[in-house]
């Protein structure tokens, strides 16, 4: 994907971009590649579509059409997030929210660190550490608005897992592709969830992921 459809793409799914937003999303897409070189951060086959599989990807998050959460001035944890995704971008495009990742391969976390230090961001942190494991601590426990996460695990396992780190109310925001519905039906039947829902992604001017079946779900968490 071009540098010029992947922003028309934003342009035209209603995406508005900081000032200073563009540069640091394609310097993101730079520092990406060249990381995935020391560290497996990627799948080495999509280097060379790193806007399209990846930074377009997380982004969905703030296209109004997918997903109507206001991320401003939230506390938000990215589980698994192995090279900053989707919690990289979506600070990019966000500056007001403050944005925890975590992985529990501390290289990773190294990796996404640097990248936050070379971009030059603030309000985010690269943390080491299972979600289950952090969710004791203090500092996490029943802390964040919103978890998001992208393909690391089924719906069910990650509703557990942020149980412990949300606060009431707080929502969990996946995305994934494929047949959820069984992933879905385990994690209704929770006492801690107050309700599921699975959004289609359809996006103006592009219908990969449409094609490929990926799909934005939201569990929200019930209230105390």
């Amino acid at each position: 994907m071009t540098t010029e459809l992947f922003l028309h793409i934003l342009d035209a799914n209603r995406i508005e971009l900081p000032d200073g937003a563009q540069d640091s999303l394609l310097q993101y897409a730079s520092l990406l590649k060249d990381w995935n070189a020391k560290i497996n951060l990627i799948s080495r086959k999509d280097e060379d579509n790193i806007l399209e599989r990846h930074i377009l990807h997380s982004l969905l998050l703030r296209m109004p059409a997918i997903c109507e959460y206001d991320f401003g001035n939230k506390r938000v944890l990215d589980i698994g997030t192995g090279g900053g995704l989707p919690g990289i971008p979506l600070k990019i495009v966000t500056p007001n929210c403050n944005i925890t990742l975590i992985d529990s391969i501390q290289k990773k976390i190294a990796a996404c660190s640097a990248m936050i230090s070379q971009l030059g961001l603030t309000g985010i942190e690269a943390v080491g550490g299972r979600a289950e494991e952090l969710a004791k601590l203090p500092k996490f426990s029943h802390s964040f608005d919103a978890v998001i996460s992208r393909a690391v695990a089924p719906l069910d396992e990650l509703a557990k897992w942020s149980k412990g780190l949300l606060k009431p109310n707080g929502i969990l925001l996946a995305l994934k592709g494929g047949d959820l519905s069984e992933e879905i039906g385990r994690t209704e039947r929770f006492k801690f969830v107050a309700g599921v829902e699975e959004k289609p992604i359809e996006l103006v001017g592009y219908d990969g992921f449409a094609h490929e079946g990926k799909k934005l779900v939201s569990v929200v968490l019930k209230g105390p």
